[in-house]
């Protein structure tokens, strides 16, 4: 306490808002660092930490992590943009190396680029917390208008819906969040499931499995997925059935271990009679086409694999795979031309656009085999 009685920490807010206030520190400068504040006021750093937290809830700074706290520009009009952002388009993806990336940023890119605009790229390395930062760095630097690749529907409600109330330009691809109002471009994947199944079930496959690394919950294109291929199964008269459907497999599969993880997985496959199998991305359907050549089991004869994405890795693999193709292209041109008409036009109804797929067919997809089993 100091001598007033005033909790230090409110000691050191009160003076670090004198100072915003009067000019020493401008919007966007950083401020002193914790362990700086501790030596200057003679306090200890959880008495430094609070006041930096406090001053964050009131609006007056904004922290991120590894790098520091930084003074808040109370306003976003175009006096607080750095020379040249008016123009800048920042695109966050979670990794460069993602499937389809290349595809966004080209699509993105191109449109820009012949519109009188520029692309700025940035990674959130999966990391709900770095997408987190990188949402507030942006905006606060004055950036134009982002589009976002979220990691998942599921992170960073807060602050997406803080940017929504503000009418600031922001769109989603490759996943959409049904609780805010964000305008997303996405695939058409529930068609693209649907067309897959259905082409299944036209081959004569009756147990079609389905296998997902993530939960339906978490991400917005798997569910699609999901539901296309629970439709397609009813319209054609199939039941949607249990045992051949395994959602977020992932942490299983990391407790146990890929090889036996797929080794139960065949095995249940073999028992219960499935004949195709469905899978929510390309690296997945490439891992079980792996295994099941390992084990004796032919592929297309025994078991049909589709995937999804057209990766690369789909015409690699020792038998090309059987794919649904995104047109990762089209769904950057959208985004990007999506929130320059929002920042010329004004703010515009957000929307859900969906890009068509194509079911791509090549060496994993065949006549169900007599009495629909794996030999």
């Amino acid at each position: 306490m100091s001598k007033d009685n005033k909790p230090l920490y409110s000691v050191i807010m009160d003076e670090l808002k004198s100072q915003i206030s009067s000019g020493r520190y401008l919007p966007e400068a950083q401020l002193p660092t914790e362990a700086e504040l501790s030596t200057t006021f003679g306090v200890s750093r959880i008495t430094t930490r609070r006041a930096l937290e406090e001053l964050e809830r009131d609006g007056f700074i904004y922290r991120i992590k590894g790098s520091g706290s930084f003074v808040k520009s109370r306003t976003r009009g175009p006096e607080q943009r750095s020379d040249g952002t008016e123009k800048m388009i920042s695109l966050i993806l979670p990794s460069e190396d993602d499937r389809g990336t290349m595809g966004y940023i080209r699509g993105a890119s191109d449109w820009l680029n012949a519109n009188g605009y520029y692309l700025s790229i940035h990674q959130s390395d999966y990391d709900s917390q770095k997408e987190r930062d990188l949402l507030e760095m942006l905006t606060r630097k004055g950036i134009a208008a982002i589009i976002l690749y979220p990691r998942n529907d599921q992170t960073n409600y807060d602050i997406l819906h803080r940017l929504c109330l503000e009418d600031y330009p922001i769109i989603t691809i490759d996943k959409y969040f049904d609780s805010l109002p964000l305008g997303a471009v996405v695939s058409d994947n529930f068609n693209g499931s649907y067309q897959a199944v259905s082409k299944l079930i036209e081959l004569g496959h009756r147990k079609i499995a389905f296998l997902t690394a993530v939960s339906i919950e978490s991400t917005s294109s798997v569910r699609d997925r999901y539901f296309g291929y629970c439709q397609a199964l009813k319209d054609h008269g199939l039941p949607v059935d249990s045992r051949y459907i395994k959602l977020n497999m992932k942490g299983y599969r990391e407790k146990i271990g890929v090889e036996r993880f797929y080794n139960e997985l065949l095995d249940s496959y073999r028992m219960e009679g499935v004949s195709a199998v469905q899978t929510e991305n390309d690296l997945i359907a490439a891992n079980l086409l792996n295994l099941c050549m390992e084990r004796g089991i032919r592929i297309p004869e025994d078991i049909s694999i589709i995937g999804f994405d057209n990766n690369p890795v789909t015409e690699h693999v020792i038998i090309p795979l059987t794919t649904v193709e995104q047109n990762f292209y089209e769904i950057g041109r959208q985004a990007a031309e999506n929130v320059v008409n929002w920042l010329e036009r004004g703010k515009q109804t957000p929307s859900r656009m969906l890009v068509p797929v194509k079911l791509v067919e090549r060496g994993t997809t065949a006549v169900a085999p007599k009495g629909n089993s794996v030999k």
